[in-house]
Parts: C-alpha cells; sequence; structure tokens
C-alpha cells in the first residue's frame, strides 16, 4: 500500500512572539519541495506569502503580518495541502507612532503628507506635484465566495515570462495587473475606476494652469523688476557725452596704461641689471661645484653620504661631459681616478658576506649609478650564490670529515666574493635557542591506580650565545651527535640565506631592484638584455643546485642509503660521502623531534616562496621522510626499550584493586605515553605548505607501531613466563647486583618461586587490560591520534591468549603435586577397595593432605591475586574430582565398606569445597557416586555424621572456603589471609 505525501506540519517557530514585521523562522517537516510548491501560508488568518523565503522543505522564514494574540501558523502546498500547527505565536500590536517634526530625527521612517515645491507669494502654496494613488482602479479585489484563489506572482510570472505588474516598470503588462489585483472585481467596479482615473489625470493636466493662477503677483514682480533695471541703462548712456559708453571707458583704460608704462620703466631697467647679474653669479657657482668636487667627492665618500656622491657626478657629467676647456678636463679626469678607487671598495663591500638585503640593494644602486662597469647586481647574486655552497660544504667537511667537491664539479659561473669561513661563523653565532621538552612518567602509588603524571622535564643541549653546547642535568649523553648538529647548522643556514638570496634575485630578474635609478636609456635597455638572460640560471640552476645539495645532504645524514640512489651528477656535486659513525637510533634518536621542527620550520619558509615546482617538490618530500624517519625511530627505540623491561623487572610488588603487580605495567605505560607525546607535534601539527593528507601515513604508521609496542610488551610478560629460565643464574646475579642497596636498606633480598612468579605476571597482565591498556588508548585519541579499536580487540586477544597460557602452566605445576598425593594416598596401608571390611570411623588421611595443598594454593593465589583465587581453585577441584573418577573406574568391585569409604571421602571434598564445585566438577562427583551404587538409609546416615565430624574438626582449616571470607582486604601493600584473619 503506497502512501501519499503528508501536509505540512509546524513544529517551531523563532521567536514565538513580537510586533507586525518581525523575522519569523519557521521549522517543521514537509514544508514544501520549492517556493512554488507553497501555495499560501497564513499565520492567525493573515497571508505572509509576499515577504515568504524558502530554506528548505524543513526551514522557512517570512514577516509577521499585523496580527494581535495568539495565533497558530498553517502552511498550505500544493504536493501536501493544507497542513497544521504544534506551536503558536502570539502577536503583539504595533506601538503608536508618534508624529514628528520635518527637522525631527527619527530612527523610523515617517509618511510625509508635504508638498514638493513651495512658492514665495503671500498665498498658501500650490501643489504642482500630488501623489500617485498605488491603486489607480480602486482597492484590489478579495476572494470570491466560490473559493477561488488569487494568482500567485510565481504563476503570473510563468504567464507572463517578460512582464510586469508594477505601474511604474517598463515592462509593465496590463493584463498582469488586472489578473493579480483585480481578478474578482465586477466590469461595473472596473468601469468606476477607469472613470475616477480619468478624472484624475485630467486634473493633473489643468495643474500648471492653475500654479500660474495662484502665483501671477510674484510674475509681475519679477517683470517690474526688470523693466526697472533696463530703464536706469538707457537713461545713463543717453546722459553720457561722447557717445556710448564702452568707448569712454576704452578711453580711460588707454591712458592708465601710458601712465602705467612711464612709472614702471626705471623699475624694468633695475631688473634687466639683476638678470644679468644672477647669471654671472649662476656660472661661477657652477665652476666653482666643478672645482670644488674632488675635495666634496672625498668628504662625503669618508662620511658614508654615497648618494650625494653619486648625484654630483652625474651632475658633473651633465654639465661637463663635452666641454672643451682643459681645465674643466684635469678637473674631471682626477674626478674620474677618485670615481674608480670608489666602486673598487663599493664592489669589494658588496661581495663580502653576510650582509644585509637593504645594504646590497643600495650598494648595487650606487654602482650602477656610478657607470661600474659589467653587471654588479649579477656578480653579487652569484658571489651569494656560491657563498652559501661553500658553508655547506664547510659544514660538511667539519662534521663529517670529507672533502668538498671540486669547484668544476659544483657550477660553472662562480665569483669570488671573499666571504670565507668567517661568514659561516656569523651565522652560526646567532644562537638560536634549542630546546625541547621531554617528559618521563612514574607512577604516583596505589592510590593513583598508576596514572601516569609528568614527574621531570629536561631540554636537550642548548646552544648559548657563543655557540657552545651545554648539557642539561640529567643527561648522560656527552653532546648532540655530529649528525645532528650538522643536519641543524644547514637548516640554519638555508632558513635564514635562501630568503635573502630569493627575495635578491627576484628583485633583479623582475627589474624591481632598478626603479628609481638614474640610468642613461643605453644603460637601461643592458641591464634589461642581462636581466632577462639570467632569468633562467637563477631559477632553475641557482635556486635548484642549493636546495639539491641542502636536501642530499640531509638525506645523507640521515638515511644511510640515500647516498647511494643519488643520480652520478648529483653525488658528484655532493662530494665524498662516508657514513657517520653513531648509529641513529642508539644517539640520535632523542634529538629527532628538534631536527625536524627546525626542518619543517625552513621547509615552511621555503615554500612561502615562488621557487621552482620541483624545488617545492624536493623540499616537501623531504620534510614528510623526516618525519617518517623521527617515527619509526623513536617507536622502534620504545620498542627495544620494550623488549628489554624483563632485565627491570625485580618482582618486588604493590597493591593494587586487582591485585599485587609489580612496576613492569607503569614502566611499559610511561615508555609509550613519552613517545606519544614526543611525537605528537611530529606527526598531529601541521606547519605552512603541509596538508592534513601528507600526516594521514603517519597516523597510519602510528597506530601500527602502538600496536607493535603493546605486542612487544605481551613478548617481554611471556619471556618472564616461559623463557627466563635458561637465564635464571644471570638474573639472579644481576638483580642481586643491580638492586644491592635497595635490597639492603628494606632487610633482605626478594626471592619468588617460579609459581609465585607466573602467578604475579598473570596479576600484571589483568592490570595491565584493564587499567594501563585503556590509559593508552585514551592518551593516544586525546593527542589527536586516529582511534583504532581493531588494534585494541587484537591486543585484548593476544593478551588472553598469553594469559590462557600463564594460567595453564600454573596448574599444570599444581595438579602435579595433587595428583600424586591422590593416588599415592588412597593405596597408604595397603588399602583395598574390593576386600576392605573396616567400616570408616573417619576420613582417610589423603583426603587431609589434598585439604592441606589447596589451602596453600589458596593462601599462594590469594596473596598474590585475590581475584584468581576462584579460578584456580576451581580448575584444581575440577582436577581432584577427576584424578578420583578416574581410580575408582579402575577399581572392578567395591565392598560394602570400601564403597562406604569412597562415599565419605568424595561427599567431604565435594561439601568443603562446595563455593569452587562447578557444574563439570558436580558432574564428575555425580558419575562417582553413581559409579559406587545406592547406600541404604543407616548407611548414609553413618557417612553423614563421619563428614559432619570431619568438617566440626577442620573448621578452622577450612575457613578459607567460606563464600564471606573470600573478599580480600588491603592493608597498605600487605593483603591478609582469611584464614590468617580467622586465626
Amino acid at each position: 500500500m503506497e502512501i501519499g505525501p503528508q501536509g505540512p506540519v509546524v513544529s517551531g517557530v523563532s521567536p514565538n512572539e513580537g510586533q507586525p514585521g518581525t523575522r519569523l523562522t519557521i521549522r517543521g517537516e514537509n514544508l514544501g519541495d520549492s517556493l512554488r510548491d507553497i501555495l499560501d501560508i497564513k499565520i492567525g488568518g493573515h497571508s505572509c506569502k509576499e515577504s515568504l523565503e524558502y530554506f528548505s522543505s524543513k526551514k522557512l522564514f517570512c514577516l509577521t503580518p499585523n496580527v494581535e494574540g495568539r495565533s497558530q501558523i498553517i502552511i498550505t502546498t500544493l504536493s501536501g495541502g493544507t497542513g497544521t500547527c504544534t506551536v503558536t505565536y502570539y502577536g503583539h500590536a504595533r506601538e503608536a507612532t508618534p508624529k514628528l517634526d520635518p527637522l525631527e530625527e527619527s530612527a523610523v521612517w515617517q509618511e510625509e503628507d508635504v508638498n514638493l515645491l513651495v512658492t514665495y507669494s503671500a498665498k498658501p502654496p500650490t501643489p504642482v506635484y500630488t501623489r500617485r494613488k498605488i491603486e489607480p482602479l480602486g482597492p484590489p479585489s478579495a476572494a470570491s465566495a466560490g473559493g477561488k484563489k488569487k494568482l500567485g506572482r510565481e504563476n503570473l510570472g510563468t504567464m507572463f515570462p517578460h512582464g510586469s505588474g508594477d505601474l511604474l516598470a517598463e515592462n509593465f503588462n496590463p493584463a498582469w495587473f488586472l489578473l493579480e489585483r483585480h481578478r474578482f472585481s465586477t466590469f461595473d467596479d472596473l468601469k468606476t475606476g477607469r472613470n475616477q482615473l480619468k478624472q484624475e489625470v485630467k486634473e493633473s493636466e489643468c495643474a500648471p494652469v492653475a500654479f500660474m493662477q495662484d502665483n501671477l503677483d510674484a510674475f509681475l514682480l519679477c517683470y517690474q523688476t526688470l523693466s526697472d533695471v533696463n530703464e536706469l541703462l538707457i537713461r545713463n548712456e543717453s546722459e553720457s557725452q561722447g557717445g556710448s559708453l564702452t568707448d569712454r571707458v576704452e578711453e580711460l583704460l588707454k591712458v592708465a596704461l601710458k601712465s602705467g608704462e612711464v612709472l614702471f620703466r626705471d623699475v624694468l631697467r633695475c631688473k634687466a641689471r639683476a638678470d644679468q647679474t644672477r647669471i654671472a653669479l649662476t656660472v661661477l657657482q657652477r665652476y666653482r661645484f666643478l672645482f670644488n668636487l674632488p675635495h666634496t667627492i672625498e668628504k662625503n665618500i669618508s662620511s658614508g653620504e654615497y648618494e650625494i656622491v653619486a648625484n654630483d657626478y652625474d651632475k658633473a657629467k651633465t654639465l661637463f661631459a663635452d666641454t672643451k676647456v682643459n681645465i674643466f678636463k684635469k678637473v674631471l679626469e682626477e674626478v674620474e681616478k677618485q670615481l674608480a678607487k670608489f666602486r673598487e671598495d663599493l664592489r669589494k663591500k658588496l661581495l663580502k658576506l653576510p650582509s644585509i638585503l637593504e645594504e646590497q640593494k643600495r650598494l648595487i644602486k650606487f654602482l650602477l649609478e656610478l657607470d661600474c662597469e659589467g653587471d654588479p647586481a649579477w656578480d653579487c647574486l652569484s658571489n651569494m650564490h656560491q657563498w652559501i655552497l661553500r658553508l655547506l660544504y664547510s659544514s660538511k667537511e667539519e662534521f663529517h670529515g670529507t672533502a668538498a667537491p671540486s669547484a668544476t664539479n659544483r657550477s660553472d659561473d662562480q665569483v669570488d666574493g671573499g666571504g670565507g669561513r668567517g661568514g659561516e661563523l656569523e651565522v652560526r653565532g646567532k644562537g638560536h635557542s634549542r630546546t625541547v621538552s621531554d617528559v618521563s612518567y612514574i607512577s604516583t602509588g596505589s592510590g593513583s591506580q598508576g596514572i601516569a603524571t609528568p614527574s621531570s622535564t629536561y631540554r636537550p643541549h642548548a646552544k648559548t650565545v657563543t655557540g657552545e653546547w651545554h648539557m642539561p642535568s640529567g643527561r648522560s649523553e656527552v653532546g648532540p651527535p655530529k649528525r645532528i648538529l650538522f643536519v641543524e647548522e644547514i637548516t640554519e643556514l638555508m632558513a635564514e640565506s635562501l630568503p635573502e638570496f630569493w627575495k635578491l634575485g627576484q628583485a633583479y630578474v623582475s627589474g624591481s631592484l632598478f626603479h628609481g635609478m638614474q640610468m642613461v636609456a643605453e644603460r637601461q635597455r643592458n641591464q634589461q638584455e642581462n636581466c632577462d638572460k639570467n632569468r633562467e640560471k637563477f631559477e632553475h640552476k641557482m635556486l635548484m643546485e642549493k636546495v639539491e645539495v641542502f636536501t642530499d645532504m640531509v638525506n645523507c645524514s640521515l638515511f644511510p642509503e640515500a647516498y647511494e640512489q643519488l643520480s652520478e651528477v648529483r653525488r658528484k656535486n655532493l662530494g665524498e660521502w662516508a657514513a657517520f659513525e653513531e648509529g641513529l637510533a642508539d644517539t640520535s634518536g632523542a634529538w629527532l623531534p628538534q631536527i625536524v621542527r627546525e626542518i619543517r620550520v625552513c621547509v615552511g619558509s621555503l615554500q612561502k616562496l615562488p621557487l621552482p615546482e620541483r624545488a617545492v617538490e624536493m623540499t616537501q618530500t623531504l620534510a614528510i621522510n623526516v618525519r617518517t624517519l623521527c617515527v619509526d625511530t623513536l617507536f622502534h627505540r620504545a620498542a627495544r626499550d620494550i623488549e628489554m623491561l624483563h632485565e627491570r623487572e625485580d618482582w618486588k610488588v604493590h597493591a593494587e584493586e586487582s591485585g599485587s603487580v609489580t612496576s613492569l605495567p607503569i614502566l611499559f605505560e610511561n615508555l609509550v605515553v613519552e613517545v606519544l607525546l614526543t611525537l605528537k607535534e611530529v606527526v598531529i601539527e601541521t606547519h605552512h605548505g603541509e596538508t592534513q593528507e601528507s600526516a594521514d601515513p603517519l597516523m597510519d604508521c602510528s597506530v601500527e607501531h602502538l600496536h607493535a609496542l603493546m605486542e612487544h610488551f605481551i613478548g617481554c610478560l611471556e619471556y618472564l613466563a616461559f623463557q627466563q629460565d635458561e637465564d635464571t643464574d644471570e638474573t639472579a646475579s644481576r638483580l642481586s647486583r643491580d638492586n644491592k642497596s635497595v635490597d639492603e636498606a628494606a632487610g633482605d633480598i626478594i626471592t619468588m618461586s617460579p609459581d609465585e612468579q607466573l602467578l604475579v605476571l598473570m596479576s600484571n597482565l589483568h592490570y595491565t587490560g584493564e587499567q594501563v591498556i585503556p590509559r593508552l588508548f585514551n592518551c593516544f585519541m586525546s593527542q589527536g591520534y586516529p582511534s583504532c579499536p581493531q588494534v585494541n580487540e587484537v591486543v585484548m586477544e593476544g593478551m588472553m591468549d598469553l594469559d590462557q597460557r600463564l594460567f595453564d602452566n600454573y596448574i599444570e605445576h599444581k595438579s602435579e603435586v595433587l595428583v600424586d598425593a591422590i593416588e599415592q594416598g588412597m593405596k597408604t596401608g595397603s588399602f583395598d577397595w574390593d576386600v576392605c571390611k573396616e567400616e570408616p570411623a573417619d576420613v582417610r588421611c589423603y583426603i587431609r593432605e589434598i585439604i592441606l595443598t589447596l589451602v596453600t594454593i589458596h593462601c599462594e593465589v590469594f596473596t598474590v591475586s585475590p581475584a584468581l583465587v576462584e579460578r584456580v581453585l576451581q580448575r584444581l577441584v575440577c582436577l581432584v574430582a577427576e584424578e578420583i573418577h578416574r581410580i575408582f573406574k579402575e577399581v572392578e568391585q567395591f565392598s560394602y565398606s570400601g564403597a562406604l569409604h569412597a562415599f565419605v571421602e568424595v561427599t567431604t571434598l565435594e561439601d568443603i569445597f562446595t563455593i569452587y564445585v562447578v557444574d563439570e566438577t558436580r558432574q564428575c562427583f555425580q558419575r562417582c557416586k553413581e559409579y559406587l551404587g545406592t547406600l541404604d538409609a543407616e548407611s548414609q546416615d553413618k557417612m553423614l555424621k563421619i563428614v559432619s565430624d570431619f568438617k566440626t574438626k577442620t573448621e578452622l582449616l577450612a575457613t578459607c572456603f567460606r563464600p564471606e571470607l573470600t573478599t580480600p582486604r588491603h592493608d597498605h601493600i600487605i593483603i591478609m589471609h582469611p584464614l590468617t584473619v580467622a586465626i
């Protein structure tokens, strides 16, 4: 059966009260598929269709109409019909707006009824323009009584796609207007409206004539004023002698001109003499500049005013470049000698590195303005390029001990700039802080349940302002490994020098370096040609060569196999290379996060530059590889430490809720938490230019490594349980040596039997699964690592498998003693079941021995882990029952007394160990009784009396098997056994 579309249901409105015009948010179900699907929306019977805004089928917006009190919101759609409403909207009456003065400020729009034009006559003003009525044919018609509805704008838009119902619109369509406003109006109403409209048009045509009539006095006043002005002009002209007024004015102007020439003749002569004097002084001043120019240049050079030197030189060339005066030529030759030496000094200063970028630009500007030969900007770039490479190779030679490649192998265009090793020392001496926090975790005792808490913070070696490394307290290393220092130095070098090199080169190839420089047109053309010629060399050779050398050095330092994977050309550029002596995981693992941080910062700063695509790809790949290396190295190092935790097991236990545990689970937790916190920045956080996709493989890798760490810990516990017997003597001597001072302070040396060690390991395993593993997974996800429920499941399965093997091994050891006691105890005194004629007076001794053995086992298990008592005793009691049943089945026939003995012994065991008797054990006891046969009432009473007497005599011994005394009692780290409590 198909269900048709459901009607609209309004289930929420916000706000739920307000004044007219309030914007409502309406929520509900089936509110329409689109705006056209909604036929109408009414609030308290008033339509809000005009202001409706469609958001989705569950959300609409509209403006409230003028309603008062509580009203329902009813929506009618084409697809669902008229809907329902489960909420109400409370409307408030609109507050009356006070009438304001036209000049008074108001926060809302005020309707105005004033005229647009005001006359200045004494009569009241007559309006020239009146507002056009909104409804020229009268008010719009209401809906008909037959239930027909008005046509909406959507329907009219479909009928008249190029029309409009707006009277003032250019595409006004009368049919649209009539259907929208007067669909239900009668023909007589429309005729009446038309006549009224005609009357209004006729009145508006007569409005200008009425305006003239009402303001006639103002027009007459203007006319009279103009006539008076005209008469005054005619009278003045007729009264003047000599004709027209303009002729007389012209004569007066000519007389004034002649008088002015007489008055200013002497002034003009003085001006001419002053001009001649000024010209002479100007000539003298120009020559004085030339004669003083050598001294001025020397003075300005010594004071560092290079800008003035360049301006003076340019000025001298402009004035005297083509002079034929000998004295002028001599002065210019002296100036040229000074400037030649000055240019050489500027060039040496430009090529001296390190230098500030702005200073380099300033020196290049002076050299170009002083007509320096060649291209000083390109010379500076080439020298800076070779200087950076020299620093990289010098660092390699210092830390690695291998020679740098020959000059012919590195570059085709070298410029000796004289920066040398001194420049490198200045870069290295800046002394950036090299610190990273590393947190170790310890257990805070039983009260904290082994929660990992920060106990100490160390910082790796930090470089002081003198460039020397100092060792923080608490670290055993002598200092950072050479490979770490090497990578750190070349990373700093690239982060500081390459952006400056790129900025200078970009200014050179783009031409912005030469903006504002005073150069002749030919020099500008030559400079532009040089820029175009060297652009390719700068972008695709110089930049790429430095990026390749840097990335190759870092890769070869951190990845031993990277050198062999380089091409022949890049190996030649890199020079000889030999692996570092120290292993990466052994000596560099603790320093890798700091190196990764610095490399990522360096790569981020380089990626802000529009480097060639290949260079960007190389730096991104380097950052990803180093991050991956750091993750793998630190996790492998943690895995190795976890594998060796068995050497730190001292079998000293402390109480936890689940039982007695050693420090092994807490040590394991500390190692895992430490590596997760250390690698948080490496794996989780993204730097500039890095994407989240680049971190996804690291996330997956971290999940795999976390799984491996947990598997290594399970393997450590397994080694302690099953493989340490081979190294018992060595382990004992090690523990004796390592814990000598601690044991002497404690007063004795801790020793445990293999069975007790198995119990401790099972307790450690339970504590790890119930406490440590959940905390580690919570820490893993809280730091931003991905969720990994599959790993949790696999780890728990592995722990359960190991727990079962430990349990089976323990049961196997204990069951051997019990089985031997049963078989030997039954045969004590040549007892034979089929010939026995003496009725039992008490329980035989082997039953007492079984009980004593299980009491001893109970005490041993309860002391270590009370939670294991029930599991161990249930299994052992079941094995006792199975062994007794096996022996009974070997007896061909029981005598009456033998059967009575057997009933007494089976019933005694079943009653004393009743809380540990499971279904399998109970069935085994039942099969024993069935095999013995049935006792008569008298024999049954004898048997029960013997059992009761025995239980009375051994009541204290069997106290530990009472249900009310099986709950462990803690006294600091001492767990009291129930038998001890009872005594």
